[in-house]
């Protein structure tokens, strides 16, 4: 017979009093171990009220994260995602903050993490502790705030002799007066303010404390956990691309000192608040704080003009930038002042017309690009001409890096082009690191300007563009010719040529059976940003909208995230999660435009 799930009548009946006094006893026994149990002060109660304590505590960080770790205030390589971050509230009166401060220098160096540091001076020396912080917070304005940090961790002397003046002068600040005088400036206070208005968010106990993204860490002891939690907090993010959100941080068409903008040949950023756009006769210097412009140079053939500059590259000291009519590059400070120029007509380079620099030593070297033009016989079919990457020193001397091929091309009975989704050689470079990508091969090789192969960074995989991508991409082609045509037309009908006026007929058109590639390369472009990341561009195929950048540790060739990005923008560099776009308006037009970047989909 099978058991019923449902009780019987009988076991239903009223318990007898002995049963019903041992229920009674065994509930208040529960009651009893319950008390002490979870009681504050109890095993299981402290437990569970600490929990909930890390509960508050991390929503509260999680609430203010973004406004906390973002300031000008850093330790370590700029903030960045997919990089660590830590905030440290820092005393520059506190005996533990100056006995833990090697050690956080050395995990900015070692650990590649970012520290923003935030100021709670205490009260304890009188008003020198917040006159220090203040002045920590002023020389965030001449880009010296990792040097004023250490200046005032490192010694007391400024306890009791609080010259800020001098303070400044040691620092390298000519007007040290006005260095004074921002200490007491109502935006300093009110970014002092701010900071203590964090902490008091925050509840933080004291100095130091170190803040994470999983919660607060006080004292010595809280840098390690804190650098542990940053690194579980900062796995690579290929998985979760970012996008430039939608409101502009800085937008050149809203200022009219760059109305004149025509090209933006190139854009670097030179610091935390400045950048430089690189027009074809002229350099702006802009000041993302202030929003103040300076124009750098102008068209002409003196020492501080220019013919045409053709790009730029960022150096230890500002930007270099080449002049291909002058044959020269250019040296100019981060402040827009002329260093030096040189010229390059006497070194032996194997292509005139084909040469670029692609990197400034800090030594004084310059690392060019340098290419073999067409072939002096008559030739028909693909070929791939050497490229070279030289090192030019200041005596002309030069030194061959690497050889490498260069673009596929076709040279066709009649004209000579690329090849449709062709291989090519692709670059970038920091002050002592060459990076190739050869895209028919499978890795980017990380050089020293020796041409030692220290290190490799995957490319992805190849794509295969579809029957109508391949049309597109000839249809394309045909349009830059047409467009090539109709610009000599226009010259040769303008007297701007040294012949006569051009006849349509006299332009050759491309084939229809120019060559292309069955298999598209895996890349089409690489940089190398102010924070010597690599960003490196997944292949953008004809009717793409968006393109993805891949974003690279280059030290520890770790894949720190992906970015999606408009297909018609121009990425020109990076810093931190901010990125510096070339962008064409409805009439063709370009401007700068410098936007952070979000998790997708987020505005």
């Amino acid at each position: 017979m099978a058991r019923s799930l449902i009780p019987a009548v009988s076991a239903l009946s009223v318990p007898r009093t002995t049963d019903r006094w041992n229920r009674v006893a065994s509930i208040a026994i529960l009651a009893t171990l319950a008390i002490l149990l979870l009681n504050p002060w109890g095993v299981l109660g402290s437990r569970v009220i600490a929990g909930y304590k890390g509960w508050q505590e991390e929503r509260r960080i999680a609430r203010i994260w973004n406004d906390l770790a973002t300031a000008p205030s850093y330790l370590g390589p700029s903030p960045a995602p997919g990089r660590g971050v830590i905030v440290e509230f820092v005393d520059y009166d506190c005996p533990v903050c100056r006995t833990v401060a090697p050690a956080v220098s050395g995990a900015t160096r070692n650990q590649q993490v970012s520290v923003i540091v935030r100021h709670v001076p205490s009260a304890r020396g009188g008003s020198a502790a917040t006159e220090a912080a203040l002045a920590a917070i002023c020389a965030e304005r001449y880009d010296l705030f990792p040097e004023a940090h250490e200046a005032l961790v490192s010694n007391e002397a400024w306890l009791s002799t609080r010259d800020w003046v001098g303070f400044g002068l040691s620092l390298g600040i000519g007007d040290s007066e006005s260095f004074r005088s921002c200490m007491g400036e109502e935006a300093t206070q009110l970014r002092l303010a701010r900071d203590v208005e964090f902490a008091g968010l925050l509840r933080i106990p004291g100095t130091p404390t170190f803040v994470s993204v999983e919660g607060l860490h006080p004292g010595a002891a809280g840098l390690a956990e804190a650098l542990a939690a940053a690194s579980r907090a900062a796995p690579p993010r290929d998985h979760a691309a970012l996008r430039p959100a939608t409101e502009s941080l800085f937008d050149s068409s809203e200022h009219p000192e760059l109305a004149e903008l025509r090209h933006v040949t190139a854009g670097i950023f030179l610091s935390d608040t400045a950048l430089a756009l690189v027009d074809r006769t002229e350099i702006q210097i802009v000041d993302l704080t202030s929003g103040q412009i300076r124009g750098v140079g102008r068209e002409g053939e003196g020492p501080e003009e220019f013919g045409r500059i053709a790009g730029a590259v960022r150096t230890p000291a500002g930007i270099a930038v080449w002049d291909i009519m002058r044959y020269r590059v250019a040296f100019v400070a981060r402040d827009g002042s002329f260093l030096r120029s040189r010229g390059y007509l006497d070194v032996p380079f194997k292509g005139f017309a084909n040469v670029r620099p692609v990197a400034a030593h800090p030594d004084g070297r310059v690392l060019f690009r340098d290419q073999t033009g067409g072939s002096a016989e008559r030739f028909e079919g693909r070929i791939r001409h050497p490229v070279y990457f030289v090192a030019v020193g200041s005596d002309d001397s030069l030194q061959v890096v690497i050889e490498a091929q260069g673009d596929e091309e076709h040279y066709g009975k009649i004209i000579s082009d690329r090849v449709i989704f062709g291989h090519r050689t692709l670059e970038a470079a920091t002050g002592d690191r060459l990076l190739v990508a050869e895209t028919d091969r499978q890795a980017i090789a990380v050089l020293d300007w020796n041409g030692q192969t220290v290190a490799v960074i995957p490319m992805p995989a190849a794509v295969r563009p579809s029957a109508d991508q391949v049309r597109m991409a000839r249809w394309l082609m045909e349009e830059a010719w047409e467009e090539t045509r109709e610009q000599v037309m226009r010259m040769s009908a303008e007297g701007r040529l040294p012949y006569p006026d051009t006849d349509r007929a006299d332009f050759p058109t491309v084939p229809p059976d120019w060559p292309a590639n069955e298999t598209a390369p895996p890349i089409d472009a690489m940089l190398t940003d102010f924070d010597t990341r690599l960003w490196v561009r997944d292949y953008r195929l004809p009717g793409q909208d968006s393109v993805t950048w891949r974003v690279w540790d280059i030290d520890r060739t770790q894949l720190l995230f992906t970015a999606r990005m408009d297909g018609e923008d121009t990425l020109l560099d990076a810093r931190g999660d901010f990125v510096l776009v070339r962008r064409l308006d409805e009439f063709g037009v370009p401007r700068a435009v410098v936007s952070r970047l979000r998790p997708g989909g987020h505005e």
